[in-house]
């Protein structure tokens, strides 16, 4: 499989659309698959002063 920076050589000697629009495809990708990796991080609020029972 070719890589962004790849791509974009093969685009930068070529001019050719194909060669932008499979660029910006791996972009792409790239780009949601750490849009999901952020998505499935917990977050950590803090404590949850809700659940908190003090005795």
């Amino acid at each position: 499989m070719i890589d962004e920076k790849d791509a974009w050589n093969s685009f930068f000697q070529s001019g050719s659309v194909l060669d932008y629009l499979q660029y910006k495809s791996i972009q792409y990708a790239k780009h949601a698959g750490e849009l999901k990796e952020d998505k499935d991080e917990v977050q950590d609020q803090g404590t949850d002063t809700q659940r908190t029972e003090y005795r």
